[in-house]
């Protein structure tokens, strides 16, 4: 019998081995059992090994999920948002019947599918379920104030670092408030406070502009109506909340201890409110940005020009190393090298004759987008982590952009999550169905809720 002080011996012995030299040497010394149990031993070691040091460090989200690349992610999203879709129950489905009904009579916007308007009402349960609590306790003065300093860092870019210091120490001082009960009072006017809430934040400026449409629509409605709309819309969240935990809960894994080991660091930080996201925003980031591609889809693939825009958190070099050139409106990748993850989709895109623009953060988004404003002929690609995507998505469709949105597989910017950045990347593939109009969403699997 093979004692362990023998396999000891023989391993210090064979340390200065190959790994091939090692297992040839041992197996020549023991049974074939025990060198094919030891081979097998070794290989998982070294398969070990390999993923360790090829798979890029988790933050809060990973779309690889310890696999080589994220397009298992892809199916599995297309899956859960078909399967969601086609859960809505009457009670929701003539709520949103409402609101259509509502929307065109007033002419307050042009109508979106009701797919889009069942994501809003998504937001309205979840955002309650996570963030009434803050609310109720907050004062109208101090979201006022939050409100016009973020205003002020727009207006005055130069003084953003202190603008943004200040922001981040009055709005946790201020904003959280630690309280994670519910509020129970389902009114319009509580409505209105919540966001009013997260307008303050900073963070969620796109998702309050929409959701402003339905304090106008319940303020048409009368009190047992509204309450019933958001306990509908409550128990809507609080069924997708344990829906995308029990389908997409696998890309998640490490958010629970980012919150509770590193979390704290960022008090009074002005991103905050950004870092400490709920798990479910994460879900819903994700359901909502699939749901604007399909209903996107079509205008994108009708444009005769396509750009691409790419965070500077996928750059592998410094910005001192980029040799990234401005076109005249923003840098444009050089794709200097082959081991920079933006060097690398910028050369997959120039074959389809798209150009890849460098964005160095979602701050400057906004002012990127201005010029593509209500330009028919061309579509964007816009490229971002989870929690940005969908800001992003509903700001191109306001400004009238036809586009369509690819996560980041996973989180790493310096500004967010991490001191030293980690270079991020994204989905090739997935960027390519999207570029070549191939249809990346089962057509026949999108729900279009019936009046």
């Amino acid at each position: 019998m093979l004692e362990w002080t023998q396999v000891s011996s023989y391993w210090k012995f064979g340390i200065g081995f190959t790994f091939k030299g090692q297992i040839m040497y041992l197996t020549e010394r023991f049974t074939p059992f025990t060198g094919f149990f030891l081979f097998f031993l070794f290989s998982l070691c070294s398969i070990a090994k390999k993923i360790k040091l090829t798979m890029p460090k988790t933050i809060t989200y990973s779309l690889m999920d310890f696999q080589e690349e994220s397009g298992r992610f892809y199916k599995e999203l297309e899956e859960f948002t078909n399967s969601w879709l086609n859960g809505v129950d009457l009670e929701v489905n003539g709520i949103i019947s409402d609101f259509c009904d509502f929307i065109g009579n007033n002419k307050t916007e042009n109508l979106r599918s009701r797919n889009e308007y069942l994501v809003e009402l998504l937001m309205i349960g979840m955002y309650w379920n996570n963030y009434s609590g803050n609310a109720v306790k907050t004062g109208p003065l101090s979201k006022k104030l939050l409100k016009s300093l973020y205003k002020q860092r727009t207006k005055f870019p130069r003084y953003k670092p202190e603008i943004d210091k200040a922001r981040g120490f009055i709005a946790n001082l201020f904003l959280e408030k630690n309280n994670k009960n519910r509020c129970g009072t389902l009114t319009v006017k509580m409505l209105i406070h919540l966001l009013d809430w997260l307008s303050a934040t900073g963070e969620f400026n796109e998702e309050v502009r929409r959701l402003k449409n339905w304090t106008a629509f319940l303020n048409t409605k009368d009190a047992v109506y509204t309450g019933d709309l958001i306990k509908s819309s409550l128990l809507f969240a609080e069924r997708f909340s344990l829906k995308g935990m029990e389908m997409l809960g696998k890309y998640m894994k490490n958010l629970s201890d980012f919150h509770q080991n590193s979390l704290p660091a960022y008090k009074y930080r002005e991103d905050y409110f950004f870092a400490s996201r709920r798990e479910n925003e994460y879900y819903l980031n994700m359901f909502a940005a699939e749901v604007i591609n399909r209903g996107l889809q079509k205008g994108f693939t009708e444009s005769t020009k396509k750009v691409l825009l790419l965070p500077t958190c996928m750059r592998k070099e410094p910005a001192s190393g980029c040799k990234a050139k401005s076109d005249g409106h923003e840098p444009v990748c050089a794709s200097c090298s082959s081991e920079c993850n933006i060097g690398k989709v910028s050369s997959e895109m120039k074959k389809e004759g798209i150009t890849s623009y460098l964005i160095p953060h979602s701050s400057e988004f906004s002012k990127f987008l201005v010029k593509w404003k209500d330009c028919p002929d061309t579509s964007l690609i816009g490229v971002a982590c989870v929690l940005n995507l969908i800001t992003g998505g509903y700001e191109m469709k306001r400004l009238g952009i036809s586009s369509q949105c690819v996560f980041l597989d996973y989180c790493g910017c310096k500004k967010h999550w991490d001191k030293d950045g980690i270079a991020t990347s994204l989905n090739i593939t997935q960027l390519k169905n999207i570029v070549q109009e191939r249809d990346v969403s089962s057509k026949k699997a999108t729900l279009v809720l019936a009046d």
